[in-house]
């Protein structure tokens, strides 16, 4: 790709993120397809773990301060008048005095910072914080924009208005599964009419897909997620609980780490769960793999949590499926796309430890086809979620041309 080709800015309020896999895999299936991206994030990034595919990342990475002092605010109103961005500013001031103080602030600087870079468009994921800063550079710049919806910035951090001039005024946006697409035109149907479908997408090369092994002497049960109440295991250790008690030879591994990681622990010592459940805590790229790898049964057992707050789609859980590892999990927002009971895995309602125990015993039992129950799961994977399929998606809807403000 020629420097000289525009480039879409992607406006992430956090790069690199360890837990956004999904949007690294877009940024290089979309460089790979010929794209120039160029990234900017709203805040340094705060986890020291390191993805191994962010060294293939060609995009340059710029950080977009937040003025700590009323001298650096003025400052990014002199950088402003010197990009020639005074009349612009001037013009939406209005808007920008009625967004929270440091969203304004760095509306500006990222308008100021897209000056002279030949940026085409704007992409952004989450619509919350993001999306709020783009949509007012956005409108500094005359640069369109577009923005991903993903879960938690439309089930919890969502204000109708604010989230209806958004639609409005984005070129187009995007969401990562029918059941959100359903939800937000159900929503707001006088605004959504450039919104679309586009799932998050695997790099399929990175989960080469094995047949699941005869099940040993052990039953081996992986999870893997941030331990808060959304990843539902708070259920998944009473479902332990009772696999034990009927004597099943359970070996279960949860990998991550979160505010519920000491309510958990206590869980696993009151239920009398330490020789069969283990906390492993943060884990590399590597090590998720080596557990997908090691796992005859995967379990994701999401929930609704107390806020409103919902997994859109566990990216886990479709690394999992694609890998071959036969999957458990629940019937919360888009996972029952993936999770065809019977056909591409086992679905249970949410919230239910004995369904999700019996579930798991269904799973791990002889009679069960999971070689079959793998194989089409895969095919589902390689059919919907492709990055490759995706980043053409977004290539299509993406502006052909940049208009002037």
């Amino acid at each position: 790709m020629l420097q000289s080709e525009p480039a879409t800015a992607y406006i992430l309020k956090m790069y690199p993120r360890f837990s956004e896999t999904f949007i690294v895999s877009e940024i290089l299936a979309r460089e790979a397809a010929g794209d120039r991206i160029e990234i900017f994030s709203l805040r340094p990034p705060n986890d020291p773990r390191f993805h191994p595919e962010l060294a293939r990342v060609k995009a340059p990475v710029t950080y977009i301060a937040r003025p700590k002092s009323a001298e650096r605010v003025w400052e990014t109103f002199r950088a402003a008048e010197a990009a020639g961005l005074a009349p612009a500013v001037s013009r939406v001031f209005a808007e920008l005095a009625t967004t929270d103080t440091n969203d304004a602030i760095q509306a500006i600087s990222l308008a100021v910072a897209l000056q002279n870079r030949n940026i085409r468009h704007l992409h952004v994921h989450f619509a919350s914080i993001p999306t709020t800063v783009a949509r007012l550079a956005s409108a500094i710049t005359g640069i369109p924009y577009s923005f991903t919806a993903h879960a938690v910035d439309i089930f919890v951090e969502i204000v109708d208005d604010d989230l209806r001039t958004k639609f409005a005024q984005a070129h187009h946006a995007v969401t990562i599964s029918e059941y959100n697409l359903r939800f937000l035109t159900r929503r707001f149907p006088d605004v959504t009419s450039r919104l679309h479908l586009v799932r998050n997408g695997l790099d399929l090369d990175r989960f080469p897909y094995r047949d699941p092994r005869t099940i040993g002497a052990t039953v081996r049960v992986a999870a893997v997620g941030r331990l808060v109440e959304k990843k539902g295991f708070q259920h998944l250790m009473p479902a332990a609980a009772e696999l034990v008690a009927q004597g099943v030879p359970l070996d279960l591994r949860i990998a991550g780490t979160g505010i519920l990681a000491a309510q958990l622990q206590s869980a696993v010592e009151q239920l009398g769960l330490a020789d069969h459940v283990r906390l492993l805590g943060p884990q590399t790229q590597d090590q998720v793999h080596e557990l997908l790898d090691s796992c005859d049964v995967f379990v994701a057992p999401c929930v609704v949590a107390a806020d409103g707050n919902a997994d859109g789609m566990p990216t886990v859980l479709l690394e999992a499926m694609a890998t071959g590892a036969p999957c458990i999990s629940t019937a919360v927002t888009g996972i029952p796309e993936v999770v065809h009971n019977g056909r591409t895995g086992i679905l249970t309602p949410p919230g239910d430890p004995h369904l999700l125990a019996q579930a798991i015993r269904r799973m791990s039992a002889p009679s069960t086809n999971r070689v079959s129950l793998a194989r089409n799961a895969r095919a589902l994977i390689e059919r919907d979620y492709d990055v490759r399929n995706q980043a053409e998606m977004l290539r299509a809807l993406a502006p052909v041309a940049r208009k002037v403000a």
